[in-house]
């Protein structure tokens, strides 16, 4: 076979590129992405710096989400969500996202602050450990509540639930941790194609 990969380590915007299409957001045009993030910075170590400060989130909107997909996926035998920097990965990815993307993730992240005081009277990320699995129990579910805004047919916290776990499951699974746990043996991810360089008719027949 003529092409072959060359393996290398992802830059930023190589990451957001490929976790935007994983995630199934809509892609954002490449020299947006090449403006925001430059190239030969190796992603995930400026995830892990320990003077990370988010790009899109606020404080407070980064300590909801930390929280909760560390409810979501919290470790076991294996890292959890938070240990894997999913909100400081989805914080890079929802920096580039269109607007109409941005404002729906963060209507249903400050829907569960204002769930979590209404129901408990604390913040998601002031709720005790026994707090977060009752909460996040009765949104598991596409129940009725009318008193939150659901119906027989559609319930708010089921939806905005849904919607942040999508993003947090497909953030974890795109991180080191998430791809090792599903056998990645640490050799990069992705790589780059290089395709056959002779030109037409050069080849001989076997």
């Amino acid at each position: 076979m003529c092409g072959y990969y060359i393996y290398q380590r992802m830059n930023r915007r190589e990451l957001l590129r490929n976790s935007l299409l994983t995630i199934g957001a809509a892609a954002v045009p490449l020299p947006v992405v090449a403006r925001i993030f430059p190239p030969g910075e190796d992603a995930w170590v400026a995830l892990e710096r320990a003077d990370w400060t988010p790009v899109f989130l606020n404080p407070e909107q980064n300590e909801t989400l930390l929280v909760l997909s560390d409810a979501i996926i919290p470790a076991t035998d294996t890292p959890g969500a938070k240990v894997a920097l999913v909100n400081r990965f989805l914080d890079l990815v929802l920096s580039a996202e269109p607007a109409t993307s941005q404002q729906e993730f963060l209507e249903s992240l400050a829907w569960f602050d204002t769930g979590a005081t209404e129901r408990y009277k604390a913040s998601f990320a002031k709720l005790t450990e026994e707090e977060k699995q009752d909460f996040l129990n009765l949104v598991a579910w596409p129940h009725t509540h009318p008193r939150w805004g659901g119906t027989e047919l559609s319930f708010a916290g089921y939806v905005h639930f849904s919607r942040l776990k999508r993003w947090i499951v497909s953030g974890y699974y795109s991180s080191p941790v998430g791809l090792k746990e599903q056998g990645w043996d640490g050799w990069a991810a992705r790589g780059t194609f290089s395709g056959c360089e002779h030109q037409p008719g050069e080849h001989k027949a076997s």
